[in-house]
C-alpha cells in the first residue's frame, strides 16, 4: 500500500495551498496530490491506526478524510479551541483536547465508528497534549 500523508500547513516561502484544504502526499514518490477541501484553517491531522482515515481539525471541528478516495466526510463538532487529538490503538475512539472550551479546558471523545462526539471531560485549563497508555 502506498503511504500517504495529509498536511494543512505549509513551509515558510512555499506556495500557499488553497484555503480550507489539505494536500495528500504520496510518500513513496514524494508527490503532492489534488487538494482536499475541508473546513477553514486546518492545522491538526491525526491518522487512524489502519491508515484508511485521516482526521483533520480546525479550531472547532474534526473532519474525517478517506485516504483511499481523498474525500472529506461530514465535520464533527468537537469543542472549541481544538489543540491536538489522538486515536486509541483499536481505532474506535478519538480524543480531542479543547484549549478554550468555555474558558476551561476539556477533552472531547468521539466515536470514529459513528463520528458522534461524547460528553466532554473537564481537564483543567488549557490541555495541550493527549497520550493513550497501552
Amino acid at each position: 500500500m502506498t503511504e500517504k500523508l495529509l498536511r494543512g500547513l505549509r513551509a515558510r516561502g512555499a506556495a500557499k495551498p488553497p484555503a480550507g484544504t489539505v494536500i495528500p502526499i504520496t510518500t513513496a514518490t514524494n508527490t503532492a496530490g489534488t487538494p482536499v477541501t475541508v473546513p477553514r484553517e486546518p492545522y491538526v491531522v491525526t491518522m487512524a491506526p489502519d491508515g484508511q482515515t485521516a482526521y483533520v481539525a480546525n479550531s472547532r471541528t474534526v473532519t474525517p478524510v478517506s485516504t483511499t478516495t481523498n474525500t472529506a466526510g461530514t465535520p464533527i463538532s468537537a469543542g472549541s479551541g481544538i489543540y491536538t487529538m489522538t486515536i486509541t490503538p483499536d481505532g474506535k475512539t478519538a480524543y480531542v483536547a479543547n484549549f478554550t472550551s468555555y474558558h476551561r479546558g476539556t477533552v472531547t471523545p468521539f466515536s470514529t465508528v459513528t463520528n458522534k462526539p461524547g460528553k466532554p471531560i473537564t481537564a483543567g485549563v488549557g490541555p495541550r497534549a493527549i497520550v493513550i497508555a497501552p
